[in-house]
Protein backbone atom coordinates (compact mmCIF):
# COMPACT_ATOMS: atom_id res chain seq x y z
CA UNK A 1 0.00 0.00 0.00
CA UNK A 2 2.84 2.39 0.81
CA UNK A 3 4.40 1.72 -2.60
CA UNK A 4 1.12 2.51 -4.35
CA UNK A 5 0.71 5.77 -2.42
CA UNK A 6 4.34 6.71 -3.07
CA UNK A 7 3.91 6.07 -6.79
CA UNK A 8 0.63 7.97 -6.80
CA UNK A 9 2.27 10.93 -5.06
CA UNK A 10 5.06 11.07 -7.63
CA UNK A 11 2.59 11.08 -10.51
CA UNK A 12 0.43 13.59 -8.69
CA UNK A 13 3.23 16.03 -7.96
CA UNK A 14 4.01 16.43 -11.65
CA UNK A 15 0.69 18.02 -12.51
CA UNK A 16 -2.67 18.95 -11.06
CA UNK A 17 -4.30 15.92 -12.65
CA UNK A 18 -3.25 12.33 -12.16
CA UNK A 19 -2.96 9.95 -15.07
CA UNK A 20 -5.42 7.60 -13.40
CA UNK A 21 -8.51 6.31 -15.14
CA UNK A 22 -11.90 7.02 -13.61
CA UNK A 23 -12.08 3.49 -12.14
CA UNK A 24 -8.57 3.78 -10.72
CA UNK A 25 -9.41 7.16 -9.18
CA UNK A 26 -12.49 5.64 -7.51
CA UNK A 27 -10.40 2.78 -6.18
CA UNK A 28 -7.65 5.02 -4.79
CA UNK A 29 -10.14 7.50 -3.37
CA UNK A 30 -11.80 4.74 -1.41
CA UNK A 31 -8.50 3.15 -0.36
CA UNK A 32 -7.03 6.45 0.86
CA UNK A 33 -10.34 7.94 2.06
CA UNK A 34 -9.95 10.94 -0.24
CA UNK A 35 -12.53 12.77 -2.35
CA UNK A 36 -11.83 13.23 -6.04
CA UNK A 37 -12.97 15.35 -8.92
CA UNK A 38 -13.19 14.84 -12.64
CA UNK A 39 -12.72 17.66 -15.12
CA UNK A 40 -14.38 16.83 -18.43
CA UNK A 41 -12.84 18.86 -21.20
CA UNK A 42 -12.44 19.07 -24.98
CA UNK A 43 -9.84 20.50 -27.34
CA UNK A 44 -12.50 22.65 -29.01
CA UNK A 45 -13.88 24.04 -25.71
CA UNK A 46 -12.59 27.61 -25.29
CA UNK A 47 -13.71 27.97 -21.62
CA UNK A 48 -12.04 24.61 -20.85
CA UNK A 49 -8.78 25.87 -22.34
CA UNK A 50 -9.06 29.10 -20.35
CA UNK A 51 -9.44 27.09 -17.13
CA UNK A 52 -6.37 25.02 -18.02
CA UNK A 53 -4.32 28.20 -18.44
CA UNK A 54 -5.63 30.00 -15.36
CA UNK A 55 -7.52 27.96 -12.77
CA UNK A 56 -5.65 24.66 -13.00
CA UNK A 57 -2.26 26.36 -12.66
CA UNK A 58 -3.33 28.64 -9.80
CA UNK A 59 -0.93 27.82 -6.97
CA UNK A 60 -3.65 27.79 -4.30
CA UNK A 61 -5.82 25.46 -6.39
CA UNK A 62 -2.88 23.14 -7.07
CA UNK A 63 -1.83 23.03 -3.41
CA UNK A 64 -5.35 22.47 -2.12
CA UNK A 65 -5.95 19.74 -4.67
CA UNK A 66 -2.71 17.99 -3.78
CA UNK A 67 -3.52 18.21 -0.06
CA UNK A 68 -7.15 17.12 -0.18
CA UNK A 69 -8.13 15.48 -3.49
CA UNK A 70 -7.35 13.17 -6.31
CA UNK A 71 -8.07 14.86 -9.62
CA UNK A 72 -8.43 13.50 -13.12
CA UNK A 73 -9.13 15.12 -16.46
CA UNK A 74 -11.00 13.34 -19.23
CA UNK A 75 -11.56 14.34 -22.82
CA UNK A 76 -15.27 14.46 -23.57
CA UNK A 77 -14.79 11.75 -26.22
CA UNK A 78 -12.98 9.30 -23.90
CA UNK A 79 -14.88 6.15 -23.01
CA UNK A 80 -15.06 7.05 -19.29
CA UNK A 81 -16.28 10.55 -20.11
CA UNK A 82 -19.00 9.21 -22.40
CA UNK A 83 -20.27 7.03 -19.57
CA UNK A 84 -20.16 9.92 -17.10
CA UNK A 85 -21.92 12.21 -19.59
CA UNK A 86 -24.77 9.76 -19.84
CA UNK A 87 -24.95 8.84 -16.16
CA UNK A 88 -24.84 12.42 -14.86
CA UNK A 89 -26.69 14.10 -17.74
CA UNK A 90 -23.85 16.36 -18.82
CA UNK A 91 -24.85 18.63 -21.66
CA UNK A 92 -22.35 21.49 -21.47
CA UNK A 93 -18.65 22.04 -20.96
CA UNK A 94 -16.67 22.74 -18.92
CA UNK A 95 -17.99 20.54 -16.15
CA UNK A 96 -16.39 19.32 -12.94
CA UNK A 97 -17.83 16.32 -11.12
CA UNK A 98 -17.04 16.13 -7.40
CA UNK A 99 -17.15 12.73 -5.71
CA UNK A 100 -16.73 11.69 -2.10
CA UNK A 101 -14.21 9.05 -1.10
CA UNK A 102 -16.80 6.33 -1.62
CA UNK A 103 -17.30 7.34 -5.27
CA UNK A 104 -20.70 8.99 -4.79
CA UNK A 105 -21.35 12.17 -6.77
CA UNK A 106 -21.72 15.13 -4.43
CA UNK A 107 -21.83 17.96 -6.97
CA UNK A 108 -21.78 18.79 -10.65
CA UNK A 109 -20.43 22.25 -11.43
CA UNK A 110 -20.87 23.51 -14.99
CA UNK A 111 -19.39 26.56 -16.61
CA UNK A 112 -16.25 28.62 -16.55
CA UNK A 113 -14.66 29.01 -13.11
CA UNK A 114 -12.12 31.46 -11.77
CA UNK A 115 -9.30 30.36 -9.49
CA UNK A 116 -10.99 31.95 -6.47
CA UNK A 117 -14.38 30.44 -7.22
CA UNK A 118 -12.90 27.01 -7.91
CA UNK A 119 -10.93 27.11 -4.64
CA UNK A 120 -14.21 27.86 -2.83
CA UNK A 121 -15.77 24.82 -4.53
CA UNK A 122 -12.84 22.63 -3.53
CA UNK A 123 -13.24 23.69 0.10
CA UNK A 124 -17.00 23.22 -0.05
CA UNK A 125 -16.89 19.66 -1.35
CA UNK A 126 -13.90 18.16 0.46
Amino acid sequence: MLIVFSTLSKVYAQDLFTSLTYDEAKKYAKEFNRPFYVDITADWCFPCKMMEKTVFVDQKVVEYTHDKYLAIQLDVEDFDALILKSEYKISALPVILFFNSKGKLVAKEEGLQTGTKFLELLKKYD
